[in-house]
């Protein structure tokens, strides 16, 4: 996938459904709606809050969150193989594409 398909907009439209509990290597999610536990690595767990508490809305804007001024081809396509990754879980959804 290349940055120029990257997954649009994005929320996490069910935040208050999460339960989250950090760990030095990494966070556990628990959702609420469904019973299931997600195991995210440091770096996931950072994206994911961002996206959480509403702060970003699309890849440019994780991007910069996570310092990430002037991000290089691979550290864009590893922020959009994590979005899609959320997407599965049903952590986050895709508003537009």
């Amino acid at each position: 996938m290349t940055f120029e398909r990257a997954p649009g907009n994005f929320r996490c439209p069910r935040a208050d459904q999460f339960a989250v509990r950090r760990w030095p290597d990494g966070e556990v999610v628990y959702d609420d709606a469904d019973g299931s536990l997600h195991a995210l690595t440091p770096v996931a767990a950072e994206a994911f809050a961002f996206i959480r508490t509403g702060h970003v809305s699309d890849v440019h804007a994780l991007a910069l969150a996570m310092d990430l001024a002037q991000p290089e081809p691979e550290e864009l396509h590893l922020l959009e193989s994590l979005l899609q990754q959320f997407e599965s879980m049903g952590l986050i959804e895709c508003t537009q594409r």
